[in-house]
């Protein structure tokens, strides 16, 4: 069970904010994501400046969310509160289906603390735990990108090309055009890691984002859907995203409701009694 939800948090718990306050819920109607026939020829630069300029922006935010994830073949369901305060401080609280809270965690730029209120044990640890477990490379500002849909670099990739995938999604890429057709032919074990972005031509939102490194076997692609509209930006209420590390893992989220700009508290406080997880 804490493997688990340690292994759900260490990827999913952070949205970025900026505006006035508004309350979306799930009978919201969707934002459909419409593609144009024919797509102009962008640099890498042109569609980054687009991509920014049409960013998920606040500096708060709460909301709730149901979250199913596959790890190795074994399966959760469970729903999250969570309250953020943008590139600061991320506040969850997890609960079954029953509704009883059974863990808490508390995230910060450099410290990850997680509470198992069922079986009164809380660990206090960094990054270099959550690497270590999935052998990947995160931090606090790949969870915020992948939360909220928009754009980080992975281990500081830099995006050089762009590439139009059947006049529908423009693919930002920190691979070299001369590279491309090798990389798709064959796995090659010494090219670099290669972050690749599908991009919408009318919104400039991320639809999909992939990280591959071939020379340890390591992927993670997320798809985002049901975009909505908000005083924030378009975000998405639903992600899927599949890792492929030391563990194989699934993690689905939808979230029926999204406050933004209501400023928020982050209580955590470990009892006393409380074991600490070594």
């Amino acid at each position: 069970m804490i493997r688990t939800l340690l292994l759900f948090t260490g990827f999913f718990f952070l949205i970025l904010f900026f505006d006035s306050c508004n309350l979306f819920r799930k009978t919201e109607k969707p934002i459909t994501i419409r593609h144009n026939r024919k797509l102009e020829d962008k640099t890498a630069d042109e569609l980054l400046k687009a991509i920014n300029d049409s960013s998920f922006s606040a500096q708060w935010i709460s909301g709730k969310a149901s979250v199913e994830t596959d790890i190795e073949g074994k399966s959760n369901s469970f729903d999250i509160s969570m309250r953020i305060r943008k590139d600061s401080v991320i506040w969850i609280t997890i609960s079954p289906l029953l509704g009883i809270e059974v863990a808490r965690v508390l995230i910060t730029r450099d410290s990850v603390k997680f509470m198992d209120r069922y079986h009164k044990k809380f660990q206090v640890t960094d990054y270099n735990f959550l690497n270590d477990l999935l052998r990947m490379n995160i931090d606090f500002e790949i969870v915020q990108g992948i939360l909220t849909g928009n754009i980080f670099a992975y281990k500081k990739s830099k995006f050089n090309s762009v590439f139009i995938e059947e006049n529908q999604y423009y693919i930002l890429s920190s691979l070299g055009k001369h590279k491309l057709k090798r990389s798709l032919e064959e796995k090659d074990p010494n090219k670099p890691v290669i972050q690749d972005m599908w991009i919408s031509d009318s919104s400039y939102r991320i639809i999909k984002l992939s990280i591959e490194d071939d020379r340890v076997d390591k992927s993670l692609i997320t798809d985002y859907d049901d975009f909505r509209a908000t005083s924030a930006g378009l975000f998405p209420f639903k992600s899927h995203t599949k890792i492929k590390a030391e563990k194989a893992v699934n993690i689905s989220i939808e979230y029926s409701k999204i406050v933004v700009n209501e400023e928020q508290q982050f209580p955590f406080t470990i009892p006393g009694s409380y074991a600490r997880i070594n």
